[in-house]
């Protein structure tokens, strides 16, 4: 536990904040999606069932936390695909610091489009509408976190994970 307790600790910390300070502010429309942005940092370095399973339990802290979050364990299908789809196509190490960066600004855009997918499978309502500037939103706010988020994550996780790899080469 003392190796994966701190993304665990930062999973729920930004479970939590993530709707209630923002709907305290009054900005409720747009959330950014910090937790994906997290789940996409640990998908990078961790082995397929280890990112898979966090990227599962941060979507269930978000689905069971999120007020109004709609349908029970859609975050979690949409965090898994993210975590696939990091682990098979941007593994750890990169040439760039950048493309780690890029990937994980793009994981609260991937999971905004998961989620709708769901919830146009399964007809439930939701503001198809309003999509395009969702998305644009989580889009940049992605970018902003991921930014900070990223190589804070790789710092404190080699230390911690000795099995985890390096995020860029020669590092």
């Amino acid at each position: 536990m003392r190796k994966y307790g701190y993304i665990l600790l930062l999973v729920l910390a930004f479970a939590i904040l993530q709707p209630t300070l923002l709907f305290s502010l009054g900005i409720s429309i747009y959330m950014p999606d910090v937790v994906a942005v997290i789940v996409a940092a640990q998908a990078f370095t961790r082995s397929y069932r280890l990112g898979a399973s966090i990227a599962v339990i941060a979507g269930l802290f978000v689905d069971l936390l999120a007020p109004n979050a709609g349908t029970l364990g859609v975050s979690s299908l949409a965090y898994l695909v993210v975590a696939v789809l990091i682990h098979r196509y941007v593994r750890a190490p990169h040439d760039s610091p950048w493309k780690p960066v890029l990937a994980a600004a793009a994981a609260p855009g991937l999971a905004v489009m998961v989620r709708a997918i769901v919830l146009l499978l399964t007809n439930q309502p939701a503001a198809f509408s309003q999509l395009p500037a969702y998305l644009g939103s989580q889009l940049i706010s992605g970018l902003i976190f991921a930014a900070f988020l990223v190589p804070v994550i790789d710092l404190l996780d080699r230390p911690l994970y000795r099995d985890s790899l390096p995020l860029r080469v020669g590092a």
